[in-house]
């Protein structure tokens, strides 16, 4: 393979010429290259935050949250179980606020935006619900 000079001034220039979604590309790209050097080497906190990252609601929750969230929307919701839902709600938006806040450091750890983290990491953001 030939080996192209170019200086980081002329790659800079080229790459501020890309598109958006191509420059997230590029980045994804760029950092993989850099970190193929440091596989297997994630830093106690990286791994730490990757954890909280990849943490949700038990599967038992989760279910028990889907089922009360039919029952509220078909009007059959008791008060108990009304209760229980504010509660499993509570927990899951915690437990988003945690992820969220871990994703963001683990970025700044990084040096790199969060949504490209994000894509790196394979999390799509969650659909809003009105």
């Amino acid at each position: 393979m030939a080996t192209i000079e170019v200086s980081r001034t002329e790659l800079l220039k080229a790459v501020q010429q890309l598109e958006p979604e191509e420059f997230d590309e590029f980045m994804t790209q760029a950092i993989s290259l850099r970190s193929r050097s440091k596989e297997g080497t994630l830093s106690a906190a990286e791994s730490k935050l990757i954890k909280q990252i990849n943490r949700g609601l038990l599967d038992k929750s989760s279910n028990r949250y889907k089922q009360l969230v039919q029952k509220r929307k078909r009007g059959t919701l008791n008060d108990d179980e009304l209760a229980e839902l504010l509660e499993l709600t509570h927990q899951s938006e915690n437990t988003d606020a945690k992820r969220a806040a871990a994703l963001l450091e683990l970025a700044h750890l990084r040096h790199i935006p969060v949504r490209l983290l994000m894509k790196q990491m394979g999390i799509k953001a969650a659909p809003l619900h009105g």
